[in-house]
């Protein structure tokens, strides 16, 4: 077993890009070289960074049995609210944060599918169309495939053209995911 620092940049590398959705293949890597589930991309992103991102709770509860950190994005998620809560309370400005690739907060609890967190976060301060060029909340409930997270944010207000970074609308990313009911949802 090499430490994270010996690992052949390339080696981290697939192993961060199968996080975003291949959990049998981050399991392989990471059973022959521990210190991946540590590491870091050559673009910055850890593994447990892309399963965030994609809200693959399947590969983060993986990583975080092999020694991944939790850090609040993640925690959003899981749907970890005393921790939520807690990070919030030292520093609330994590309700403006930005996660990896600048999403910001309230997308991570929309791809899951959280809404107490997604409430939490309003009631907080989050704006339900900040965005990043990567995406907005109401993209993140479309990938999430959550209904009623989408219902929500576009009860308060959340712009469902704003583009994604293929230039998508929300309408259009559900279309794509092949999921008409959310599309029928999305002006």
């Amino acid at each position: 077993m090499r430490p994270a620092a010996e690992l052949a940049q390339s080696l981290v590398d697939e192993c961060v890009g199968n996080a975003h959705g291949n959990l049998e293949r981050v399991r392989e890597l990471v059973e022959e070289h521990p210190a991946l589930a540590r590491a870091r991309a050559s673009w910055g992103e850890s593994p447990v960074d892309a399963a965030t991102q994609m809200g693959r709770r399947d590969i983060i509860e993986y990583l975080l049995s092999r020694g991944a950190p939790v850090d609040f994005f993640t925690a959003c998620v899981l749907d970890r609210r005393d921790q939520v809560e807690s990070e919030l309370s030292r520093d609330p400005r994590l309700v403006r944060g930005r996660g990896v690739h600048d999403l910001p907060a309230l997308y991570f609890p929309a791809i899951s599918g959280s809404l107490e967190l997604v409430e939490l976060l309003v009631s907080r301060g989050a704006d339900v169309n900040e965005a990043a060029q990567a995406a907005a909340p109401i993209h993140g409930a479309v990938m999430g495939g959550h209904a009623e997270v989408v219902r929500w944010l576009l009860e308060r207000g959340a712009d469902p053209t704003v583009p994604d970074y293929q230039g998508r609308s929300a309408r259009e990313l559900a279309l794509a995911m092949d999921r008409p009911e959310l599309a029928a949802l999305l002006p």
